[in-house]
């Protein structure tokens, strides 16, 4: 009797342990989420801005409205953009972040999009410890880890149209140069592309704004590796052009 009194006492005391100790403090999170939100919309860089917070069993759910100059249709990496989101968060407010962390939740995010669609994007609990291990052993620079994401998405569609004439063929970081590899079709008068490019050679708002749907969110990335941009355009004759975007250009472009 003793011994099944024994055994009972202490099937109890370890089904409590485990009770306490999967136990999450989602009140905590949701206090401190609350709280983030009440001081004002919480910028989430090229994601957008959170304007709403809840938590439920599994996540910190963000609801936010979608930075249109870097994402304006439903076409998205959300393997790119959620890990944005998380590191935007850790960046704006690390003390929340934490609280998600040490109670073994996830991230989620619902991007409203300026077209009315919405994209759901998602970080679960171990992958948002490993990735958040990750940047701190990169010193923060979250652009060494994510940029290979992005060329990596961008080379897996496929040729692109970009334009009349124009395929994106490749992207690559060579030396200091993020490099967008353009084949020119033919019937394209590669002369006539020469004097549009060198038109605006000059002008970084412009520049950039030719090519700001298919760089997107790469473009803090590129600006935080201080690398500059470069479009090669070629043909099969072997002309060669190109239309360079440089370091000092991409970060007045951002901070404008």
């Amino acid at each position: 009797m003793k011994k099944t009194f024994c055994y009972v006492c202490s099937v109890i005391i370890c089904m409590s342990m485990l009770v306490m100790t999967s136990c999450k403090n989602t009140g905590a999170v949701k206090e401190a989420a609350e709280k983030a939100v009440q001081a004002g919309a919480i910028k989430l860089g090229p994601v957008g801005e959170a304007t709403a917070m809840t938590v439920d069993d599994e996540a910190l759910v963000c609801e936010i409205t979608a930075d249109t100059l870097f994402m304006n249709d439903a076409n998205v990496d959300k393997s790119l953009v959620a890990r944005y989101m998380a590191i935007e968060l850790l960046r704006t407010n690390p003390d929340l972040f934490n609280l998600v962390l040490d109670n073994e939740l996830g991230l989620k995010g619902n991007l409203k999009l300026k077209s009315g669609e919405n994209v759901d994007v998602q970080v679960g609990a171990e992958d948002l410890r490993a990735f958040n291990t990750q940047v701190a052993g990169a010193s923060g620079n979250f652009a060494t880890i994510l940029l290979p994401i992005y060329n990596q998405y961008l080379n897996g569609q496929g040729a692109k149209e970009i334009g009349e004439g124009l395929t994106l063929k490749k992207v690559q970081v060579k030396g200091t140069q993020e490099q967008f590899m353009v084949d020119v079709d033919e019937k394209v008068n590669f002369d006539d592309l020469k004097r549009n490019l060198y038109a605006v050679k000059d002008d970084a708002e412009k520049k950039i704004d030719l090519v700001k749907e298919y760089v997107g969110m790469a473009l803090p990335l590129i600006a935080q590796m201080n690398y500059s941009m470069v479009f090669r355009y070629a043909n099969k004759a072997g002309n060669e052009t190109f239309l360079e975007t440089t370091p000092e250009e991409i970060n007045a472009y951002l901070n404008k």
